[in-house]
């Protein structure tokens, strides 16, 4: 009689976690609505917004590049020798949390690895993700356990992912040489009163130490970027502040890297490469932007190794 070998991961499900974006331009406005909670827009603003998807291309690519990267972990982690689902779960938009919880549930799935599509995910970057999983198993028929696995901003895999669209950034310019090419590390800013006593900077700064150790001699800033309208103090510098700073002091060619984005949305499209390339170009720098890690092989064989960490500890 042959018995039946028990498969450890069965009822376990992985749930990526990220920010959502509107499908059509006939999306942006609910879109708009969910991130403010249902309070009423102001038509301008709603008209502005519209008018950045429209420049690029009318819809978010977040949702495509999501589920890329779905498929290929699912592939990844069965090459490991973990047959593990892989869901999609979105803050913002469809799929949403709760729509995705629910269709885990039909499946039985009873434990959730929850992983945040941003390298900083501890702190206040988390709260809206751990609060919208949290709910949705709250009102769940079965009993679902869900754990967040925390920050990835060192693991040495996502490091050399990083560190290969550095290297694909410099290959677009003449020079590619230090001191020729300054780095410009762009994350999103975040009002101050936010992140006080939170990790978020302390961690995007020590991605930063350990990348350009490979990067030795080249010149490099951090600054942030898409700062909202809120009233109050925002962390600075903020990334046009920088290239200004860098003009004045007669360097010509900049290499954007945003870290804080790892797949492109409406921030690296729009606002790197169209708006702030024009404010690069009015100053007479020479502007490129890294690549996205979207589904690179290499950020997927991150992915994977910090979903197996959290496995093989259990």
């Amino acid at each position: 009689m042959k018995l039946e070998t028990r498969n450890p991961d069965q009822h376990i499900g992985i749930l990526l976690l990220a920010f959502g974006g509107p499908n059509s331009l006939d999306e942006v406005e609910p879109f708009l609505k969910n991130i403010f909670f249902g309070r009423s827009l102001l038509p301008s603003y709603i008209d502005q917004v519209r008018k950045r998807y429209r420049l690029i291309g009318g819809k978010s690519p977040l949702l495509e590049i999501t589920e890329r990267q779905a498929r290929s972990l699912k592939a990844s982690l069965l090459k490991a020798g973990r047959k593990l689902p892989v869901y999609i779960g979105m803050r913002h938009w469809h799929p949403y949390v709760p729509e995705t919880i629910k269709t885990m549930e039909k499946e039985d799935i009873r434990k959730l690895l929850c992983l945040i599509l941003s390298p900083y995910s501890d702190g206040v970057a988390a709260k809206d993700y751990k609060d919208a999983v949290y709910q949705a198993v709250k009102s769940s028929t079965q009993n679902i356990e869900s754990e967040f696995l925390p920050s990835w901003h060192n693991n040495p895999f996502y490091i050399a992912a990083v560190a290969e669209k550095i290297r694909e950034g410099l290959l677009l310019f003449s020079s590619r040489q230090p001191p020729d090419v300054q780095i410009v590390f762009t994350a999103h800013n975040l009002p101050q009163s936010m992140v006080r006593n939170d990790p978020y900077v302390n961690q995007i700064r020590a991605t930063i130490s350990i990348v350009m150790k490979r990067f030795k001699n080249f010149g490099w800033y951090l600054a942030f970027q898409s700062r909202g309208k809120r009233k109050e103090k925002w962390l600075s510098p903020n990334v046009e502040e920088v290239l200004e700073i860098l003009a004045k002091s007669g360097k010509q060619e900049v290499l954007v890297a945003p870290l804080s984005f790892v797949s492109d949305n409406l921030e690296t499209l729009h606002d790197l490469d169209i708006v702030l390339k024009k404010k690069a170009d009015d100053l007479g720098l020479v502007f490129h932007r890294s690549p996205s890690l979207n589904d690179s092989p290499k950020f997927i064989k991150a992915l994977t190794d910090i979903i197996l960490n959290s496995l093989n500890k259990k």
